[in-house]
């Protein structure tokens, strides 16, 4: 994560810092150095971070308890719910600890960008749940047409138009999956070639040379999973109008989106702009502290956005007890037709109810 120039420097504080000198060898100060001697801004910054992290999970409590009285009957569709926007207070948390302990920088990102890609997951599932479960999506959307000008191929307006087919539906599941994949092979690899930067110049010089192009990768793999996102998405719209789909996925992917665009902007920042200006304040040295003001204003944003987006997980998405008798009566309709058994309406209603009571 640090360069070398940086690891390898004194840093004196040219503020009255001391002039000590970061002790280990990764160059990065411990605990104790940095809340001997912090720069003027820090404690106000982890005072200020300690209240976005109540904040936060505060607003999460609640509406995870909100949600808690549907776990028994939609347990698939509450899990999912709760664990898209669990990714918040995830986020917050992983960044907090990387202001408070500057030598887990490294391990949070990491967790924080493997639980987005598990949280790629929930979203897809919580999905199919809007719409009955794969099997029924399957049903319903099978001969559909579907455009293939979806995001973000949305300008090439001169592609087809071809029929929803179970294929299909297997194709978007692998664009969508492929980025969870590929998020953790190379968050992994990144996270070993980080660690050992501190202690090999080789290592240090593979991470400078290839932590670019992990990024390109990631977003290419966006990319693809955005694309197959939105073709199950445009084909059920009809069908997701009243879930709010967009809003969901744009404020919470959007924010992670500003995330990893901040850490890319944050490093380019660091090697252009204060190559040759010197920040350090004691033990901090210049790329420690702009690292922590990127990860402040990652706190900030997610207090910001997190009270939009629970808004748009609501009870109200839930299914309610006529849509699931509904939703049992042509399914019994679907096993009898198959069986060549036929039964009357009123037979099909009370078992249904039965099935709804238990």
């Amino acid at each position: 994560m640090f360069s070398k120039r940086e690891e390898a420097e004194v840093e004196e504080g040219p503020q009255g810092g001391g002039g000590e000198v970061a002790e280990g060898e990764d160059g990065i100060p411990t605990i104790a150095q940095l809340y001997k001697n912090p720069p003027p801004e820090y404690y106000p910054i982890v005072g200020i971070s300690l209240i976005v992290c109540i904040f936060v999970f505060g607003l999460f409590v609640k509406r995870a308890n909100d949600h808690r009285c549907q776990f028994t009957r939609n347990t698939i569709q509450c899990v999912c719910t709760v664990g898209v926007i669990l990714t918040f207070p995830i986020f917050v948390i992983c960044y907090i600890s990387g202001i408070i302990v500057p030598k887990s920088m490294a391990k949070v990102i990491f967790l924080s960008e493997a639980y987005e890609a598990i949280s790629l997951m929930m979203f897809l599932r919580l999905i199919l749940t809007y719409l009955g479960g794969k099997k029924r999506t399957k049903q319903h959307l099978k001969g559909n047409y579907v455009a293939l000008n979806s995001p973000p191929l949305c300008c090439f307006v001169c592609l087809p138009h071809i029929k929803f087919t179970r294929k299909f539906f297997v194709l978007n599941e692998i664009l969508i999956l492929q980025l969870v994949v590929v998020q953790l092979v190379l968050g992994y690899i990144d996270l070993l070639i980080g660690l050992d930067a501190s202690h090999e110049y080789p290592a240090a010089l593979i991470e400078e040379t290839y932590h670019h192009y992990f990024h390109i990768l990631v977003l290419f793999s966006l990319l693809l999973a955005v694309y197959g996102l939105g073709g199950i998405y445009h084909t059920a719209e009809q069908h997701l109008a009243r879930y709010s789909i967009f809003w969901k996925f744009v404020l919470w992917k959007v924010f992670v989106t500003v995330v990893k665009f901040q850490e890319f902007l944050t490093t380019f920042i660091l090697k252009k702009v204060f190559n040759t200006v010197d920040l350090s304040y004691g033990p901090v040295s210049t790329e420690l502290r702009v690292h922590i003001w990127c990860y402040f204003l990652v706190l900030l944003e997610a207090a910001c956005v997190f009270p939009h987006v629970i808004r748009y997980y609501s009870l109200a998405d839930y299914p309610s007890s006529m849509e699931l008798i509904e939703e049992e009566m042509s399914s019994l309709e679907e096993g009898s037709s198959s069986s060549g058994d036929e039964k009357d309406e009123e037979e099909i209603l009370v078992e249904t109810a039965v099935v709804v009571v238990e």
